[in-house]
This record gives C-alpha cells, sequence and structure tokens, in this order.
C-alpha cells in the first residue's frame, strides 16, 4: 500500500479509477457514457490510456499507453504516471466533462460538483439562447469562436497533438463529441462554416485543406474586440446614469414647484396627496412597503 503523501495520495486513485476507465472505455462500452484518459511527457509526446495490469505489490502496476498516431503500445509503471501531465474527458449522450487532474475527477465521481456545474451552465445558455434566438449576434458569436480556438491553441490540453482546428473538432468543442452528429445540426454546421471563411478572410486564421491554423493577427482582432465592448459597457452605464439623473431633475423640479404654488395659496398639497392615495396602485404599493 502507498503511504502518506499527496503524491501517494494520487497514486491510490490512479489504482482506484484506471479499472473504471478500463472498463468504460470506447471500444468496450457504450458509445454514449465512456472515459478517455490522455497524458503527456516532458518532452510534449501524447498518450492515450489503453489498459491497466494491477499486481500484488501495487507499486509495480502497470498502465498501458499508446502514443499518438500510433499503434503499438507500451508499458508504464504506475509510479510514474504523477510526473505526466494528464487530461480526463468524460463523454455522456451530448456532451463531455474535461477533468485536468485525477484529484477533480475523484471529487465530481463522488459529489458530482463539477457535472451540477456542467448541467446549470447548460440549461443557462439554452434558455438563454431561447430567449435570444431572433436577435443577430453574428460578431459576438465570431469573437466567441475566435476566443475559444485561440485558448484551445495556447493551452494545448493532452487530447490534442495539432495545432491546427478541423470543422468537426470546433463544432466539438462547442457542442460536444456526439451531439454535434445529428442531422438536424447541419444548419449549425454551415453557420459555423461562414463563421471561419469570414475568420480567414480577415488574416485571423490560415486554411490548408480542411484545417484552420490560429494567426498573430487573431490577438489584435480580440483585442479590439475586447476594447469595443468596454467602451459600449461604459456609454451604456453613462447613458443609464444620465436617465438617473434627468429623472431626478424632474421630479425635485415638480416638487418644488408644488411647494411654491402650496406657498403662495394656489394649491393645497394635503388635497392632491389624498387623491394620490385613493389611486389604486398607490395604495398597493404603500400596502406592500
Amino acid at each position: 500500500m502507498f503511504g502518506f503523501s499527496l503524491k501517494n495520495t494520487q497514486l491510490s486513485l490512479w489504482q482506484k479509477f484506471f479499472p473504471v476507465f478500463k472498463q468504460q472505455n470506447i471500444s468496450i462500452t457504450n458509445p454514449y457514457d465512456y472515459y478517455s484518459v490522455y497524458f503527456k511527457n516532458n518532452q510534449n509526446v501524447r498518450f492515450l490510456f489503453k489498459d491497466y495490469v494491477p499486481t500484488l505489490d501495487n507499486e509495480k502496476s502497470i498502465v498501458i499507453l499508446v502514443p499518438f498516431h500510433q499503434e503499438t503500445a507500451f508499458k508504464q509503471d504506475l509510479h510514474l504516471i504523477t510526473d505526466m501531465e494528464c487530461e480526463i474527458i468524460h463523454f455522456k449522450k451530448n456532451h463531455q466533462l474535461i477533468y485536468k487532474n485525477i484529484y477533480s475527477f475523484a471529487l465530481d465521481y463522488y459529489l458530482k460538483i463539477y457535472t451540477v456545474k456542467n448541467l446549470i451552465a447548460r440549461t443557462k445558455g439554452r434558455l438563454v439562447s431561447g430567449l435570444r434566438s431572433d436577435k443577430e449576434t453574428i460578431s459576438r458569436d465570431r469573437y466567441f469562436l475566435l476566443r475559444l480556438m485561440a485558448t484551445e491553441y495556447v493551452n494545448q490540453r493532452p487530447s490534442r497533438d495539432s495545432v491546427g482546428f478541423t470543422a468537426d473538432e470546433i463544432i466539438a468543442l462547442l457542442y460536444g463529441r456526439l451531439w454535434y452528429r445529428h442531422i438536424r445540426n447541419e444548419q449549425f454546421r454551415r453557420k459555423i462554416k461562414l463563421l471561419l471563411g469570414s475568420l480567414v478572410i480577415t488574416g485571423d486564421l490560415r486554411e490548408e485543406g480542411e484545417t484552420y491554423f490560429i494567426q498573430g493577427q487573431a490577438i489584435t482582432t480580440l483585442v479590439e474586440y475586447e476594447k469595443e465592448e468596454r467602451r459600449f459597457i461604459q456609454q451604456n452605464k453613462m447613458q443609464k446614469n444620465l436617465v438617473r439623473l434627468m429623472f431626478i431633475i424632474t421630479v425635485s423640479t415638480i416638487l418644488i414647484v408644488l411647494v411654491l404654488l402650496a406657498m403662495a395659496g394656489i394649491i393645497d398639497l394635503h388635497a392632491i396627496w389624498q387623491k394620490i392615495l385613493q389611486i389604486k396602485p398607490v395604495r398597493f404599493i404603500l400596502k406592500i412597503i
């Protein structure tokens, strides 16, 4: 058994969950609920988990890994796994959950924290997209698509070994590996292709065959868009503050005029106030207060 330390705790978790990953593998289980586990060593070589061979001496257990674009698997000692960067992807019907380490996976496996968080985010996205489906947001969609690709390019997760993106990979990043294949999503696929073509024209992307590569121009585009967005937010706040100020000035002016007229004996403020109170909406609001 492993002793008490951060590394040994990590090894214990891998020892516990490797059989789970092996059992729920795409090649032997249903394609709507399975795990893919990726590793990357310090030479930037990427591997896909294939099998786990436990032994009586846990420290000598063997992990079977397959390098990307190769069919020949090789054996890796379990205790060396902690020195590699990992990524665990749980594919579930129409979405995917990504874990950057075994700790986050174990936490979600028992407490479902990331699962609930992902469910809330997807539900919110459906509600927002439903409410705003009639609004034209091409420029915002273009910006978010470019930012997503730039983020993926910079991070280079263990599950990716190419700096380029195909249209299918981009759609998978947006909506999961299985959902986008549904026949009714051809409309969304055409929209993504148009957005990618637009980014190629502006020099943000470079297209080679059916693969798109991020260019330096993309950073300039993202920075300019964020500047415009901040400027729009500031202008919107200024307009709201101006409307509030005008409302306060208008109400203050009306009150001052009424007080002056009352002082001159032209009107009776008490009688006006009693009439205002008799208005049903006002009485209803005052009761609530």
